[in-house]
């Protein structure tokens, strides 16, 4: 068995205004290696019929800037069950690895709404590839924030759905990354991001971990959906910042997706550096532990 491997050209639209690959594009990369493997399989209908995710790991390792050099993405199957299957990446450019990303995923009949059982030749096709040298993911800090934190409006757009109709998985990352800078720049107007006016600050900050839950499927619709944002730890040189994003037209405005991001303070030269005080501060006065 041999791992699987696909070379992704950059964009400079993959870029962010601090000027690396934003931490979004990296799981749109895996996504993309991840469709390519499934088209050309024995077992195409994992693509065309339909998987949901169930959740993703993503660590980020190293920053990556613009360069008409491809990144490649190596990734095989880690466990194939009944009705789920779980894979890992490695990001790799310029001969350094980058990031680390887990997905777990279920076969999805979209005509019935319902999960499925893999067939006989998706096993196949997903047992056909490993990935060598799987590393336990250590879990980050949850809560159950249930309304509490910095609410955000997100609204979808018509070119945020997938082909089956919902809101797709990488797209759903994008929100919770607005969320999180809406969120935290009101908690601590100094994290204001590059980019963001004459009152922003060219303060660096960069995502070293996510986990994402994918509790039920939204779609495309006018009315807004709500992310709320907390800080559920707060460390020497980073702050860990739950989400939940909830559907507010429902009675009790159930939580479509979960996830925790650690995101670090860097200095020039990249390394970490310490929170300012009165940064952490604010966000221990916003911690949400329960």
């Amino acid at each position: 068995m041999a791992s699987f491997t696909v070379d992704i050209p950059l964009r400079w639209s993959d870029l962010d205004p601090q000027g690396h690959i934003n931490n979004v594009m990296t799981i749109d990369f895996t996504q993309e290696a991840r469709a390519r493997f499934m088209m050309d399989s024995q077992a195409p209908q994992l693509l065309l019929d339909g998987c949901v995710m169930v959740s993703q790991q993503v660590e980020y390792l190293k920053s990556m800037l613009y360069s008409t050099e491809p990144l490649t993405v190596e990734f095989g199957t880690v466990e194939v069950r009944a009705a789920r299957f779980i894979m890992g990446y490695r990001i790799w450019h310029e001969g350094q690895l980058r990031g680390r990303v887990r997905t777990s995923m279920c076969p999805f009949d979209f005509e019935t709404q319902r999960l499925r059982p893999l067939t006989a030749d998706e096993r196949r096709a997903l047992t056909d590839i490993a990935i060598e040298g799987e590393t336990r993911w250590r879990p980050l800090p949850k809560a159950r924030l249930r309304g509490r934190g910095e609410p955000t409006r997100l609204y979808a757009r018509w070119s945020d759905q997938d082909r089956y109709g919902h809101v797709n998985n990488v797209r759903t990352i994008d929100w919770i990354q607005q969320a999180r800078i809406e969120a935290t720049t009101a908690i601590d107007p100094s994290m204001a991001r590059a980019g963001m006016g004459l009152g922003s600050t060219a303060g660096r900050w960069v995502v070293a971990r996510q986990e994402i839950d994918y509790v039920e499927q939204m779609q495309w619709r006018p009315e807004p959906y709500i992310g709320y944002t907390a800080p559920l730890h707060v460390g020497t040189t980073s702050v860990t910042l739950g989400c939940e994003i909830c559907d507010p037209r429902a009675a009790d405005a159930p939580v479509l997706t979960r996830s925790r991001t650690v995101l670090v303070r860097t200095g020039d030269d990249g390394r970490p550096a310490p929170l300012p005080e009165h940064t952490a501060a604010a966000m221990r006065t916003r911690l949400v532990t329960d």
